[in-house]
């Protein structure tokens, strides 16, 4: 079985990773020291005590006010662009050389920024972040699920206007339990017949994952889903994933952090993966919930007795279902080969 070591140096790719889930104790509190916001303490030790407080008083604590704290501090042009630059630092220290990097701009526009200017900003900190650490990145542009179909719109047409700025994709994002996809299916039709790629959280959380799933492919035509955790029980759903090529974002660890599975082997990888599903293993939120890529690809090798050609194999179901050009996907290709 692979070391951790090994895996951490493997060239790997992360598709569902959100940028306000991988914010460092010592980027928040830089952040906060410049911000004029209440801090929960000045200290990395401190920060770390308080997130660890939130976490063991229950998930939604921790997403109100963990992820209520880091977004408060993401308000401006210059705490974006730090953010997404430390992001890039992220990725090259846990080995990634790829990663499509996703967030709400709706979150971001306290200070007066509109989705345009969040998105311009993460870009801008993403590509320093490039040209400093030698990694590549991509931005997905999430819709909040709760948001009225008009702001949906509205941030799907920002994405589209976008693209120069490295956007690839759109998700749909938030309370899957509460919101369907058919919710936002208008602004997914904004871009049916444009470059724009489309992701959907779906079978994720709530009781109707397969409702969910569904919609997301065959209404919002889907290019891939994110966690879509039951995915193995339902074999119309597999049928049209392979018919259609769509990747499957998967992410074990958020699954098992958020007591979503109680087992990795749960997610049934190890199937989808000899069945042809381009299915890829990502980190979704690691800094928030206190893991790597590398530990999720390791905690998986170990529950599945995986090899590391069968680690390099979800590493290709990434590169195959990521929304760069072809072109692009040639020249990570070569990325990953010289290493």
């Amino acid at each position: 079985m692979p070391t951790k070591e090994e895996i951490r140096r493997m060239p790997k790719i992360d598709l569902h990773r959100h940028l306000d889930g991988d914010v460092n104790m010592g980027v928040l509190l830089r952040l906060g020291g410049n911000s004029g916001i209440k801090m929960p303490s000045f200290t990395e030790g401190g920060m770390l005590q308080y997130f660890a407080d939130l976490k063991s008083r229950g998930i939604d604590k921790l997403f109100n006010e963990g992820f209520g704290l880091v977004t408060s501090l993401m308000q401006t042009k210059e705490s974006l662009s730090r953010v997404a630059y430390e992001e890039a630092r992220n990725l090259r220290d846990d080995g990634i050389i790829y990663a499509e990097i996703r967030f709400a701009p709706e979150f971001h526009t306290l200070a007066g920024l509109d989705y345009t200017g969040v998105i311009k900003a993460v870009s801008e900190g993403l590509k320093a972040g490039e040209k400093d650490f030698g990694v590549k990145t991509s931005i997905i542009v999430c819709i909040n699920r709760a948001s009225e179909q008009e702001k949906g719109i509205d941030i799907a047409v920002s994405a589209l206007n976008c693209m120069d700025y490295g956007v690839v994709g759109i998700d749909l994002a938030c309370d899957e339990a509460a919101y369907p996809p058919a919710k936002h299916a208008q602004a997914y039709y904004k871009t049916f017949d444009t470059p724009l790629k489309r992701t959907v959280h779906a079978g994720e959380f709530g009781n109707n994952l397969y409702q969910n799933m569904h919609a997301s492919i065959h209404l919002l035509r889907a290019n891939r889903l994110g966690h879509a955790r039951t995915i193995s029980q339902h074999e119309d759903i597999i049928k049209a994933v392979l018919k259609k090529e769509i990747g499957i974002e998967m992410c074990p660890e958020s699954n098992m952090f958020m007591n979503l599975i109680r087992s990795r082997k749960e997610l049934n990888i190890g199937n989808l993966l000899s069945n042809g599903v381009l299915v890829s293993v990502n980190s979704d939120d690691p800094a928030m919930f206190g893991y790597t890529l590398t530990d999720s690809l390791y905690n998986i090798a170990v529950d599945y007795g995986f090899t590391m050609e069968e680690l390099r194999l979800l590493q290709e179901n990434a590169l195959k279902s990521s929304f760069l050009t072809e072109n692009d996907k040639v020249e990570v290709a070569r990325a990953i080969m010289k290493r």
